[in-house]
């Protein structure tokens, strides 16, 4: 990372000491008006108190998008794409690391959910994990999906369209269109009935 990376970083830091504790709706507004000009594109949003955004210039936002209280959004070095209408729960977080992150419109995240652009190597015996870097792989969850609470979205897997994540499952491959999945791993467990 760059000086002037680390420097902005610390900036983000100041701005979101001052802004990202108001409480209510003058917090809300506050934060919108504080935040929007430090994205590289925001519409609409609504970030509850204990929000952090860490990367605010590689994170793209569409309108009516809801960052709930004590979410999280890294991108210091990937990039974070939300579409229209996206919530994102309490205590959630989608951390970037190095990779992509893109969410369509018209997702809901429930609270806990973690989404994670980025898994530890640890292959090496010789190195300590921690020293062994990162492997990094894109993400991608397309329009009108449910993730409910507790999930956790790994490195490498694109959630079609029209699926539900049952709650507390490891997704760590894709998710067909309209599919319902749950458990550790996550499996399909059935189709949505589109026919009513």
């Amino acid at each position: 990372m760059t000086l002037r990376e680390r420097v902005w970083l610390h900036c983000e830091e100041l701005w979101r000491f001052l802004w990202g504790w108001l409480p209510g709706g003058p917090g809300t507004v506050i934060r919108r008006l504080a935040y929007r000009p430090l994205f590289a594109r925001a519409g609409s949003f609504r970030s509850g108190v204990g929000v952090v955004i860490q990367g605010f210039r590689h994170i793209r936002m569409g309108r009516g998008v809801g960052l709930n209280r004590h979410s999280s959004l890294y991108a210091a070095r990937g990039r974070i794409t939300l579409g229209n209408n996206v919530f994102l729960g309490d205590f959630s977080s989608i951390n970037g690391n190095d990779a992509e992150i893109i969410i369509g419109s018209d997702v809901a995240i429930g609270p806990m959910t973690l989404i994670q652009g980025a898994n530890h190597n640890f292959d090496r015996l010789d190195i300590p994990i921690i020293r062994q870097g990162h492997s990094e792989s894109q993400v991608v969850i397309e329009d009108n999906v449910w993730i409910a609470a507790r999930c956790v979205i790994l490195p490498g897997v694109r959630i079609r369209s029209g699926a539900v994540i049952g709650a507390g499952a490891v997704v760590n491959k894709d998710v067909p269109a309209n599919a319902v999945v749950g458990g550790v791993p996550a499996k399909v467990l059935r189709y949505r009935d589109l026919a009513r």
